[in-house]
């Protein structure tokens, strides 16, 4: 197990997410709660009792849960490479503002030509 920092959701205490380092969003948000130095085990339900995080029972997947989950990831796959392969959006944007800019907003833009070829490395399953 891994020291995490829990991130509950404020009004429902529902676990929100498990992270080493949450980010000031978290930290700085009324609608989170974040418990920190939690050995944290991802097999089990976690809950937020009196602020303090609480591991519950063990999840237990269904043959059919598991198979629609393995389908999920298996239909999805492609999704990961592609989303790392984009430009960060602060880029997308200096492109677009260099296509208006430049008068190239259309298929030969640096908008266009660099997102068609993430596309197109990283092409969607069938």
């Amino acid at each position: 197990m891994k020291k995490m920092c829990l991130v509950f959701n404020n009004s429902d205490g529902s676990l929100h997410m498990a992270a080493s380092n949450p980010g000031s969003f978290y930290t700085d948000n009324d609608d989170f709660i974040v418990v920190n130095n939690v050995d944290f085990d991802p097999e089990y339900n976690w809950s937020l009792i009196d602020g303090e995080a609480v591991k519950g029972d063990a999840i237990v997947l269904t043959d059919e849960e598991v198979a629609t989950y393995e389908a999920d990831a298996i239909a999805t796959a492609h999704n990961t490479p592609r989303m790392l392969a984009y430009p960060s959006i602060g880029e997308q944007l200096d492109k677009l503002y260099r296509d208006i800019e430049n008068n190239t907003l259309d298929q030969t833009g640096e908008f266009f030509t660099a997102i068609k070829a993430v596309k197109d490395a990283n092409p969607k399953s069938e």
